[in-house]
């Protein structure tokens, strides 16, 4: 089916390369000329661009296609027979959508990404050293509701904790633990978004390389040149099929 396309989009660019003889149908040569007048708009548009540009313009793309997507995934799962290839491919362009949205406000907007997650983690972080000391003031065992789910973990896992009585100690151990687990959450996510925010980098600077190129080439001809570009793609991808 893909060499079908790909053979057809040949033959279409080869109709067009034919020039004059293809253009003697004037809806044909209107045609025509209303996509090389569009695609030269583009082009400059896409010389004029900047890759910070392109890369919010690719971010709200993101945005809208994880929301359809979601909307796509909560009705076939709800209003189709469940078909879990068709579902698990939907979820894979889906995380895919909003990974590239995600990776792009966090590498931007990084500060302000971070000042919005952190007002709460900083409150989970030190919220038991806070309750330390309000066990201390007040004689009240909040602490020791956070750690009896650790003793369960370690005593199931066997490691041994030291027993340690101060509640503002108790709360202190919590606190790194729980920054611990922010750091390494931190760390994490880093690993994840670069990846796909280089994806996204690339999908933007190669485009408007393509179109500077094509404007250095002959500008008054910039769909001729990109023609001629997808042809040598569609000769190589047909190579390798």
């Amino acid at each position: 089916m893909l060499k079908i396309i790909l053979t057809c989009f040949v033959v279409l660019i080869s109709v067009y390369w034919v020039g004059e003889k293809a253009r003697r149908n004037p809806k044909i040569d209107a045609f025509l000329s209303s996509i090389e007048g569009h695609y030269s708009t583009i082009n400059e548009w896409l010389e004029d661009s900047t890759t910070m540009a392109g890369l919010k313009f690719l971010r709200r793309l993101y945005g809208w296609l994880s929301i359809i997507l979601c909307i796509l995934l909560f009705a076939t799962s709800h209003f189709s027979p469940p078909n879990w290839s068709s579902t698990l491919s939907l979820f894979s362009v889906f995380a895919f959508m909003f990974m590239g949205w995600f990776s792009i406000k966090w590498v931007t907007e990084h500060k302000n990404t971070i000042a919005e997650l952190s007002r709460d983690d900083v409150l989970i972080i030190f919220s038991p050293v806070f309750l330390g000391v309000f066990d201390v003031l007040f004689k009240t065992p909040f602490v020791n509701i956070f750690v009896l789910p650790l003793q369960h973990m370690a005593d199931s896992l066997h490691i041994t904790i030291p027993q340690i009585s101060n509640p503002v100690a108790l709360g202190s151990i919590i606190s790194l633990i729980l920054f611990a687990f922010f750091a390494f959450y931190y760390l994490l996510t880093w690993a994840i978004t670069v990846p796909v925010f280089l994806i996204s980098v690339f999908s933007v600077i190669l485009p408007i390389q393509i179109a500077r190129l094509l404007a250095a080439i002959d500008r008054e001809n910039t769909f001729f040149w990109f023609t001629v570009f997808v042809m040598v793609v569609i000769s190589i991808w047909l190579t390798q099929l």
